[in-house]
């Protein structure tokens, strides 16, 4: 048997491919948007993916069980479970599992586990490999029910919607994972920096006997005190995936082989509105942000966290032209942006903020700040400034500057009148990622004197500043 787990860092996603080297067969689990990936390892292994299983309708990510079906010229059979009943059912499945039911990857037999919690629908899928043992499962594709350390969280489908899955995670966990043996190992579809649980392992794969000894979340309590453990600092879901739970429920648009997004814009195109409703997206450094950029546009660096602070901040209404360091970044960028649902990407400034600066039209500045100089102010008093920390609320319950204001910057949009006008705003995150993309936001909003602290509240620490709310050795009191 073949396995090929595939990861994505930042979105922290895995999907796999298993494959029988004997007939040639192959399956495909959870697979992303962007499928490339999945195609090449089954040329370069003489593999035939035959089958597209999914664990769940995911709320992170564009689910690429149609795409990856279109490029295999529709030959593939997509299994989706429909135990969530019609509204989970999604449309483009050719099987709709139940549980229980089996799918055939040559001497290889996927099993459906259902296991709700998570999603109302969720379904894990048991491996078995008949040249092995017809009984015990050798492994668990786990989706977002089981991960390493963790379980996924329920409350991504509301309020209403949470108490009933809760009490559907709890029953998966202690009703249903007992009958899996302790050798069995588990994948599960996402790890570290995933937001779809609040404290998943770094590790990729575990076993359950391992799980069941040291994960904390399957230490049998009642269901009540289990369940207000589990949502106890649960972190802030994103915005966007409501929407990637209803893109997925109906099924994403086919893209094809060529990506979107790599038409090149003039800056002369740029400056007249030639696309009067496009958003402009820089995803320079935050340094070259500062140093020069073009109004109005919005900075999210490039690089891991970029699809994930694209649907936090970004409207899904508005078409979007990129700004680039060069022209061979627009394909790992727009790849970034299509598996978070951004289909709408018009193409990339060509000569980028060169061209800009060159063609002689207007520029904007970021002012950046030491946190020293900001120390220095906040002695001279604390009404020259307004400190917004745009961390999370973990973050900032482990120590902030006294006297700041904090806005998840994942909600600044929502909150600008709590940030006034009249005085100078000093962003600060914890290094100067986030401040830089709140800030971009507050500059667009017409805060004329806004400040990025450079290193952020890493730096603040790192040089023994005050905070307040804090302890340990980095505090000083």
């Amino acid at each position: 048997m073949l396995l090929h787990q595939r990861f994505i860092p930042g979105l922290a996603i895995a999907s796999y491919l298993v494959g029988d080297e004997r007939t040639g067969d192959a399956a495909v689990i959870d697979p992303t948007r962007d499928v490339e990936d999945y195609l090449t390892f089954a040329k370069d292994n003489d593999l035939h993916i035959r089958h597209i299983l999914e664990t769940h309708v995911h709320a992170d990510f564009v689910s690429g069980a149609r795409e990856l079906k279109a490029r295999l010229k529709d030959q593939p059979v997509i299994h989706s479970s429909g135990m969530g009943g019609a509204e989970w059912t999604p449309p483009y499945a050719d099987h709709v599992a139940r549980d229980g039911d089996e799918v055939q990857v040559g001497s290889m037999r996927l099993k459906t586990v259902h296991t709700p919690g998570h999603t109302p629908e969720h379904v894990s899928w048991a491996l078995y490999d008949d040249t092995r043992s017809k009984e015990t499962p050798w492994m668990l594709f786990t989706g977002d029910f089981l991960f390493v350390g963790d379980v996924g969280r329920p409350d991504l489908l509301g309020a209403e919607a949470q108490r009933q899955l809760a009490h559907q995670l709890y029953q998966s966990v202690f009703d249903r994972l007992p009958a899996v043996p302790d050798i069995t190992e588990i994948f599960p579809a996402h790890g570290a920096g995933s937001l779809c649980g609040k404290a998943i392992s770094s590790r990729r794969s575990s076993t359950v006997g391992f799980e069941r000894q040291f994960n904390s979340v399957l230490k049998h309590k009642s269901e009540e005190q289990w369940i207000r453990d589990l949502m106890s600092n649960m972190p802030l879901a994103p915005p966007y995936f409501r929407r990637m739970k209803k893109v997925n429920q109906v099924g994403p648009k086919i893209l094809g082989q060529e990506l979107p997004g790599l038409r090149r814009w003039s800056v002369n195109e740029v400056h007249d509105r030639v696309c009067d409703k496009c958003l402009i997206l820089d995803v320079r450094s935050k340094e070259a942000f500062a140093a020069a950029h073009i109004p109005d546009a919005i900075n999210i660096p490039f690089g891991h966290q970029l699809p994930t602070w694209a649907g936090w901040v970004l409207p899904y209404d508005r078409p979007i032209q990129l700004i680039v360091d060069h022209a061979a970044q627009v394909p790992e960028v727009v790849t970034h942006l299509i598996r978070v649902g951004f289909d709408e990407i018009q193409g990339y400034v060509q000569g980028g903020i060169d061209g800009w600066e060159t063609s002689g039209y207007p520029l904007a500045m970021l002012d950046t700040m030491s946190v020293h100089q900001l120390r220095d102010q906040l002695t001279q008093g604390a009404d020259r400034v307004t400190v917004l920390d745009v961390r999370t609320e973990n973050e900032w319950n482990a120590g902030h500057i006294d006297g700041a204001i904090h806005i998840h910057g994942g909600k600044l949009q929502e909150r600008f009148a709590d940030v006034t006008h009249s005085k100078p705003v000093a962003v600060i995150c914890g290094s100067g990622y986030r401040a830089s993309i709140a800030a971009s936001f507050l500059q667009r909003e017409g805060y004329a004197d806004v400040t990025n602290i450079v290193g952020g509240m890493s730096a603040w620490k790192a040089a023994g500043l005050p905070m307040t709310n804090c302890a340990g050795p980095v505090c000083n009191k």
